[in-house]
């Protein structure tokens, strides 16, 4: 750390170092793919490789190369469907079927008027009925999404005064959430950025060294953007269009933040040096192996990330510790020899000055009297904490037990139609849908069946085998119908529908078959959930008594996959957070040469995150009527919360560790928290602050994510280090070290 700090502090180091940067970053920002381009949003490819919805999904894609994604147009008129709809409807048709069509749409169902109820497209009231376009293709790429485009559309120039319309089901919802995350990182990086310049204007009121974080962080996300690129493309790693988003604003925290440490600390040294390459070698030889560690510890969490189940974890991981690694190795050069260039100027208008730096401590020196660590708000706080630790320590821990309490109605939320914002056109058509039909009608989940002998399905033994099978899945509980080739138009209909209505249940090779089974409840929710390994069970079970394999039958669809995602998300909670925990101790021990210290240190960590969570419960579920709480949320709140409030462990105990080889332990911890007060308050303002960023998305997973993060760093940076920590180093004194020793004074 001492030849780097001198050679980029060096006159000619720091001009050799900006330029390495500035050509080595060009050079890959304009030849590498950038994560953008990557992103994928098809949930089966997030999931564990043996889930049985991946598999299902996999086998569909072999054995109906030619079936597209559901695009529902849902059309309902509360006072029952009147001529002049079903003739709009007819309209519709046609167009849909003609040559004026867009060019993926693969195959299209609509109801006829005097088919009524028997067409399973029209609601048991008469109210509501829907059209089913099948469209081929990627949902994320742009014809697919033309596609829809073109429909909706169409739709919206129908003569349809007394009926509601919209386009919806899984192509619908899927091009609307790829809307969505298209618009997240323009948004998020101009808000992101604007806060940020805000804050450290407001901290430093000096333009120059506000700007000097941002034009690092800009440099490295686009840097970072390149490298993810590359190396996700290299080993086919799947991102999700959330991944970018969140590496946005954890590289604008974390980055600022260590840019924070560096450009602080110089402001200090510059009064103390009158050579502003002198002063910025003793900054980096001071600070730089906080920022290392800090670093580390994020990238010691990325990596324990790779030992999730869940891809979209998986993925997250190598992309956060790319950025991060690249802005702590920025963190230790760029910077420096930014600052070093810039010299006294960056603080403009305020620069700090040697001369008053030396009559400063002429003064106390003449007054024989010490620094009064007292004075200032933190040194006052850290003696009212030193004085009464063990009362500090109960009011704090009470105030946070309360936070807990919110948990106890914690609700985890899988639906991505209530993520989305009500006036989105999948939410209305799903709206629509639900007042005449059962919930699961939007995604019904899908039965695949293989015949190794490739036998016709609808031929007499394999037609009997799969109406046995449909009629075992119609007694279940949660389910409302099923259709298939025997039964096309559900287990109400008609048995033996027309040729036509049945071919779009049967694979082109005529070895496979696939049920849809319609869920009485919503396809996300809890119940429909649940219901998957049931479905599963009894699948089996009925295959084997009509004389198949079980492990011919597969059970996939969105419902299965939520599921799947749920089941891989637990077990995921259990083994890798506990894993992250326990590596940030490791770290925490090597750097404190302690075993007691780190202990209650992840304690206070865990405390901070089961209260901020319950906060969160208490704010979406019980004020803002939310569902639940998004299934991933938990995850990453507890991932970014360790990874980065550890960073302000690290620099108050190592602080307070050095203090005490000069003064007693409670002298040194007041001292300490006075000289780390304000650089971690103005730390996590800016980190809570970038994350608060999420909120603005129009995403309610990710405002919820926004929120918990912003409230979780807060409540570390103004409770968790300014109380809990002083006062647990003061309750147990000595044993802080143990089993090392610090000789105090």
């Amino acid at each position: 750390m001492g030849v780097l700090a001198d050679f980029v502090s060096s006159p000619r180091g720091k001009w050799i170092t900006l330029l390495l940067w500035i050509v080595a970053g060009g050079l890959l920002i304009s030849q590498l793919p950038q994560l953008n381009d990557l992103t994928e949003n098809e949930a089966s490819l997030f999931l564990p490789a043996d889930a049985e919805s991946t598999r299902a999904a996999a086998f569909a894609s072999e054995r109906f190369p030619s079936s597209g994604t559901p695009t529902l147009i849902v059309v309902r008129e509360s006072g029952g469907l009147s001529r002049p709809t079903w003739a709009a409807v007819a309209e519709l048709e046609a167009w849909l079927t003609g040559p004026q069509s867009p060019h993926d749409v693969q195959q299209v169902l609509a109801p006829e008027p005097d088919q009524g109820r028997q067409s399973a497209l029209v609601s048991p009231d008469g109210t509501t009925l829907y059209l089913l376009v099948d469209i081929v293709g990627e949902p994320a790429e742009p014809e697919f999404r033309d596609a829809v485009a073109a429909i909706r559309e169409r739709t919206a120039g129908l003569d349809l005064s007394e009926a509601e319309i919209a386009v919806g089901g899984p192509g619908g919802l899927i091009v609307d959430l790829v809307s969505v995350f298209d618009s997240i990182d323009s948004l998020l990086l101009l808000v992101t950025v604007l806060l940020v310049l805000a804050l450290l204007i407001a901290i430093y009121r000096s333009p120059i060294v506000a700007l000097i974080p941002l034009l690092s962080v800009g440099l490295v996300f686009q840097l970072a953007g390149a490298v993810g690129g590359a190396i996700a493309e290299a080993i086919d790693l799947p991102l999700s269009g959330q991944a970018t988003g969140i590496m946005t604003v954890v590289l604008f925290g974390t980055g600022t933040d260590y840019v924070l440490f560096v450009s602080a600390r110089f402001r200090e040294e510059l009064g103390r040096h009158a050579d502003k390459h002198e002063a910025m070698s003793q900054t980096m030889r001071g600070v730089g192996g906080a920022v290392a560690s800090a670093g580390a510890t994020i990238l010691i969490a990325s990596a324990a990330l790779g030992f999730a189940t869940l891809r979209s974890y998986q993925s997250l991981g190598p992309v956060i510790a790319i950025a991060v690694g690249l802005m702590m190795l920025a963190a230790l050069t760029l910077v420096p020899s930014l600052l070093t260039i810039i010299g006294r100027r960056a603080y403009w208008p305020k620069q700090p000055h040697l001369q008053d730096a030396i009559a400063e401590a002429d003064q106390v020196r003449a007054a024989g009297q010490p620094n009064d660590w007292r004075s200032g708000v933190y040194g006052r706080i850290g003696s009212a904490v030193v004085e009464r630790p063990r009362l500090t320590l109960a009011a704090t821990a009470l105030a946070l037990g309360l936070l807990i309490i919110g948990l106890i109605g914690y609700r985890s939320n899988y639906d991505q139609l209530e993520s989305l914002p009500g006036d989105t056109e999948s939410v209305r058509s799903f709206e629509l849908l639900r007042r005449g039909f059962p919930p699961g009608e939007l995604s019904p989940t899908r039965v695949y069946v293989a015949w190794p002998s490739m036998a016709d399905p609808t031929s007499a033994g394999p037609f009997a085998q799969l109406d046995a099978l449909a009629l075992a899945l119609s007694e279940h509980d949660a389910v409302a119908s099923v259709a298939g080739p025997s039964r096309p138009f559900g287990i109400d209909g008609p048995r033996r529908g027309p040729p036509e209505a049945a071919a779009r249940f049967v694979a082109p090779d005529g070895g496979a078959a696939r049920l849809e089974v319609v869920l009485t409840e919503s396809p996300f929710s809890d119940a429909a959930l649940d219901a998957v390994p049931d479905l599963r069970t009894l699948a089996r079970q009925a295959a084997v008594s009509a004389g198949l394999h079980p492990s011919d039958v597969l059970i996939g669809g969105d419902t299965a996959e939520a599921a799947d995602t749920r089941t891989a998300g637990n077990r995921d909670s259990v083994v890798v957070l506990p894993l992250i925990l326990l590596a940030i101790g490791v770290v925490l021990a090597l750097l404190l040469r302690s075993l007691i210290a780190p202990l209650y240190l992840m304690a206070t960590i865990a405390f901070t995150y089961f209260a901020t969570l319950g906060l969160a419960v208490l704010v979406f579920q019980g004020a803002f009527d939310h569902v639940g709480v998004g299934s991933a949320v938990p995850f990453f709140l507890f991932v970014f919360l360790n990874a980065l409030s550890v960073d302000y462990n690290i620099y108050l105990m190592s602080r307070i560790r050095e203090e005490a080889r000069r003064a007693p332990l409670g002298e040194a911890t007041v001292r300490a928290l006075a000289r780390t007060g304000p650089v971690i308050t103005s730390a996590g303002l800016i980190l809570a602050g970038t994350f608060s960023a999420l909120m603005t998305l129009p995403l309610q997973d990710l405002l919820q994510l926004g929120f918990a993060v912003a409230a979780g760093v807060l409540i570390d940076t103004f409770v968790t280090r300014t109380l809990i920590v002083p006062a647990l180093v003061s309750i147990f004194g000595r044993w802080n070290w143990w089993p090392s020793r610090i000789e105090c004074a």
